[in-house]
């Protein structure tokens, strides 16, 4: 019982106090020889109410450090939950209650670590696939070159390479995205010209879809941004609504602006999205049930990126039918 420090520190307070106890009662005998027998009753009593306080206090110390260690023992295994009768306000129930928060961290943080090796190793090999193919492709058009190159080999091999091009320039992206070293260089610019720009960049794929674009963005509307990255979000969300869309229906753009914040509206008109993936759309190398078979799966997570390094926010929802994307840029 009394092999830790804390234990042999409230021992000796029980000594200590009994000799105080003694003492004063000795005192008292030799003041009062014929009340000597009371005061040795009296010592007794004062001897056995000491001693059992001080058992009591030592078992209970043990007890509560044996709980902690059970509850540290838990831990390891995983079980962070600990009984309430346990959190009495007292000293070792602050203790209790911060390694219950240091036990939850540590198992999220462990669950998060877990979630990131698997989306890593998804990854990979989501990588490996999407370039393996233009390689592939590449090789096998430099050899049908030969000695007479063929012009329609020749574009197809320039359309490989602008595609592993943009493979590399996306994976870049994404990665500045996750380490959150996107560029903070802001200017003042027309919303309308920035999302035109943009449009311009997918016009050909909006034309093979005969898509209907319905434009309600008003002149007048400046964004403090990053010109170039605020672009590349407004392509990504601009190319995932076009090819969601169905052919020769409508894409919708729309922009307002209050005294707190400007908000651009994308909206198609196509199927709407599964409610079970919605939380899961801005995750990087996300692909959901409506990606498309050569989607890298980064496009919705840079353009999130992207839109909160500018202290912004990004959300889709379902509209029946279709699917909005809302970015709202702050003032």
């Amino acid at each position: 019982m009394f092999t830790t420090p804390e234990t042999r520190a409230a021992a000796w307070l029980g000594i200590l106090l009994a000799a105080l106890v003694t003492t004063a009662l000795g005192v008292a005998g030799g003041l009062s020889p014929a009340a000597r027998p009371w005061l040795v009753a009296l010592w007794l009593v004062a001897l056995a109410a000491i001693g059992a306080v001080c058992v009591g206090w030592l078992r209970r110390i043990r007890r509560s450090l044996a709980a902690l260690a059970a509850q540290l023992h838990q831990a390891e295994l995983g079980q962070s939950d600990y009984p309430l009768s346990l959190n009495d306000e007292g000293a070792f129930s602050a203790l209790h209650n911060d390694l219950y928060r240091y036990a939850r961290e540590s198992q999220a943080a462990k669950a998060a670590l877990t979630r990131d090796r698997a989306q890593l190793s998804t990854a990979i090999q989501d990588i490996a696939h999407q370039l393996r193919t233009p390689i592939a492709t590449q090789a096998n058009l430099i050899e049908l070159l030969g000695t007479a190159p063929n012009p329609a080999t020749q574009a197809e091999l320039t359309l490989q390479n602008r595609r592993l091009q943009s493979l590399v320039e996306q994976l870049i992206l994404m990665a500045r995205v996750d380490t959150h070293t996107l560029s903070q260089n802001r200017e003042a610019v027309a919303l309308d010209d920035l999302l035109r720009h943009s449009l311009d960049v997918l016009l050909p794929l909006i034309a093979d879809a005969a898509l209907e674009v319905v434009w309600q963005v008003p002149t007048g509307i400046t964004v403090s941004v990053n010109p170039r990255l605020m672009q590349e979000a407004f392509i990504n969300l601009l190319k995932n609504a076009a090819e969601h869309a169905p052919a020769e229906s409508r894409l919708v753009i729309a922009a307002a602006q209050t005294p707190l914040a400007t908000t651009v509206t994308i909206q198609n008109f196509g199927a709407a999205l599964p409610e079970a993936e919605l939380p899961h759309l801005f995750e990087r190398f996300y692909r959901g049930s409506q990606s498309a078979p050569n989607s890298l799966g980064v496009g919705l997570a840079i353009a999130h990126g992207i839109v909160a390094a500018a202290s912004g926010r990004l959300t889709l929802a379902n509209t029946h039918p279709g699917v909005r994307a809302t970015v709202t840029l702050f003032r």
